[in-house]
């Protein structure tokens, strides 16, 4: 108590100069501390070199589609008494799908069946009248052998017997015409009933029970097979990186419904022909994929990665803090003083976010990435990647 009160009568009796007097120490204050250089770490954004994958990619934007589609029409006109199955059914090949009213087509079958019946019995007098004919040819020779008949008698039965073997002959070419439609009318009964032409589940039905259907002039489809057990992708690569790409180029991708999963895959093929999008240059990747568990369904949207080139479990630096193109290239390192140097390193693949790094730099030790005086309100460095931490 007695120091502040000795204070406080200083202050006082030094009246009008103690102002002056704060204002000198506040200026001298500035003068010392204002202008000492300021720390370096304090005007960079630094990142950590990590260890990691690094990946060249291509992306891409595709379209999932069953390996294999049919569609099941009708080859039978006539009304659908029967739908079999439901959508998603599985079925197997030769299973039964949907019966269309088979009398029309009994009825055809058995009409043909009768007429073949008919031309048989036919048959059966036509042979008995060529055997009577070849026995009156006999009988006429042996009577011209004794000069018993007339030549005109032996030349009437050689006439007969050519007109009976050539009618038997005519009758032997319409009872395989007849046959003939008798297996039309009885494949026309099959088609009556409508069974999977391959393994597939049920993806469409078009067709309803008590619907007739006409398959005179177009076979108008009852449902769709699809093959889901594989799943066909059609990718979208824009034509400047189609060029890069090529048969067994390895890549993944992931479905809008399910973001964290990522199947793999490798390119079987590139459709020559391309699609114009928007005055824009797009050729088709093509690939397929298993799918047991079903997770993929056609008309999905694919997110596709092509890689290009990869490497995995290297020591890694952001693009962004590389000053060079390939190889030998420099980096700015921030030590442990809050000193920074240059420092040469050798970089592998250049990825579009990270670099591999060969040799130069150590697991840990951070690398400038950009000027804090040049970054936004959002944290972000403009014109490079979002920083790391300082």
């Amino acid at each position: 108590m007695v120091l502040l009160r000795k204070l406080a009568s200083g202050w006082r009796w030094l009246g009008r100069w103690r102002w002056l007097l704060l204002a000198g120490v506040l200026v001298a204050c500035y003068l010392f501390w204002g202008r000492q250089p300021p720390d370096p770490a304090s005007q960079v954004i630094t990142a950590a070199v990590g260890r990691g994958d690094v990946e060249v990619t291509v992306l891409a934007t595709g379209v999932v589609e069953a390996a294999k589609t049919v569609e099941v029409g009708a080859q039978a006109s006539g009304q659908i008494k029967r739908l079999v199955v439901q959508l998603g059914d599985r079925v197997k090949k030769g299973d039964l799908l949907a019966e269309i009213d088979p009398e029309v087509s009994q009825n055809a079958l058995d009409d043909a069946v009768a007429n073949i019946e008919s031309l048989k019995i036919q048959q059966t007098i036509k042979q008995l009248a060529v055997d009577e004919a070849r026995q009156e040819l006999a009988r006429q020779q042996t009577m011209m052998a004794g000069d018993a008949t007339p030549k005109k008698e032996l030349d009437s039965a050689q006439t007969a017997l050519k007109m009976r073997e050539a009618e038997l002959k005519q009758l032997a070419t319409q009872l395989h015409q007849a046959e003939l439609k008798r297996a039309t009318a009885q494949a026309n009964l099959g088609y009556t009933r409508i069974v999977a032409p391959m393994d597939g589940v049920v993806v469409s039905i078009a067709a309803k029970e008590g619907q007739t259907v006409n398959a005179i002039q177009t076979a108008p489809t009852i449902l769709t097979l699809a093959v889901l057990d594989k799943m066909n992708i059609k990718a979208q690569v824009a034509e400047a990186d189609v060029i890069r790409l090529k048969n067994g180029t390895p890549l993944y991708f992931s479905v809008l419904g399910a973001p964290d999963k990522r199947f793999e895959a490798k390119v079987a093929g590139i459709e020559p022909l391309p699609q114009t999008i928007n005055n824009a240059i797009f050729y088709n990747a093509l690939f397929q994929v298993p799918n047991e568990q079903g997770l993929l369904r056609p008309q999905m949207t694919a997110q596709v990665t092509f890689v290009l080139d990869a490497a995995r479990k290297v020591l890694t630096v952001p693009v962004g803090a590389l000053a060079g193109k390939e190889g030998k290239t420099t980096v700015t390192v921030l030590d442990a003083a809050g000193k920074l140097a240059q420092r040469q390193v050798e970089v592998g693949v250049r990825g579009n976010v990270n670099a591999e790094v060969k040799s130069g730099l150590k697991e840990g030790e951070r690398v400038v990435v950009g000027n804090a005086a040049a970054a936004d309100n959002t944290g972000n460095v403009r014109g490079g990647p979002p920083p790391g931490p300082r």
